[in-house]
Order: C-alpha cells, then sequence, then structure tokens
C-alpha cells in the first residue's frame, strides 16, 4: 500500500514538472525584459529637419523633409544651390536612414542617424565624405 502511494506521488510530482516545463518551453511565461522590447516603439524620423553639411566651399544648408511611416517614408532635399532634390531608396533601420540624390548629373549618398530631435551624418560623393548635421523642426 506504502509503495503504491509512493508510485503516485513521483507520477504526480512528474506530472506537473513536465506541465511547468512545457509552459516554459511554450513561452507562456513572461520576462520583463521581454515586455519592455515589446511595448518600445520604433524610431520615427519623419518631419521637418534643418540641416547643415559642411563643403570646402563653405558648407550648403536647407531643409530635410521626411515623410510616410515605418516601412513606408519618402524624403526631399530642400538644398540652398540646387532646389529640393528628390531623395531616392530611402531606408530607415533603427534610427538609421539612407537615400541617394542627384545633383547635376551626380549620385551622392546619404547617411543619418538620428537621437530623439538630433541628428547627424554625412553625404559622400564618390570618395569624399561631407559631415552633416541637423535637428528637428517640427513632426
Amino acid at each position: 500500500m506504502k509503495t503504491r502511494m509512493t508510485l503516485k506521488t513521483v507520477f504526480a510530482f512528474l506530472l506537473i514538472s513536465a506541465f511547468v516545463v512545457s509552459c516554459a518551453a511554450s513561452g507562456t511565461t513572461t520576462n520583463s525584459s521581454a515586455k519592455a522590447e515589446a511595448k518600445q516603439k520604433a524610431y520615427d524620423p519623419a518631419g521637418v529637419w534643418e540641416y547643415s553639411v559642411d563643403t570646402p566651399d563653405g558648407g550648403s544648408s536647407g531643409t530635410l523633409r521626411i515623410m510616410g511611416s515605418p516601412g513606408a517614408y519618402s524624403a526631399t532635399l530642400e538644398t540652398d544651390q540646387f532646389g529640393t532634390l528628390d531623395v531616392n531608396g530611402v531606408t530607415v533601420q533603427g534610427t538609421n536612414m539612407t537615400g541617394s540624390i542627384e545633383v547635376m548629373g551626380t549620385v551622392a549618398e546619404l547617411e543619418c542617424q538620428f537621437d530623439g530631435d538630433a541628428m547627424s551624418g554625412a553625404v559622400y560623393l564618390g570618395q569624399d565624405a561631407f559631415p552633416m548635421t541637423g535637428k528637428r523642426v517640427s513632426k
């Protein structure tokens, strides 16, 4: 009789242990860092940005307009020298944006890193890199 009771106890313990392990493996238990990650919102660079680019000729400034939403951004660069230029191939990953512009038949690549309402990056023309900074003036 005692052996029978012990076997029932061991069997019940194994059954409960298997249930707990399967719940843990299926992700039904929660992790506070996983909850925090899920609540974090992707960075949205959309808005109007005032920028300046340092060049050997003294620099250039203007307005970068980023429109759209995650996965579907577009942008224009309003320059003081070349008018309004479309930014082609706009890609936003995390807090980084890349794209390209065509200036007088030459393609230049843009790279921007956002930190809240501040921006830094560069314009690449051939092997030359020109530092770019900016700030968001409206969303």
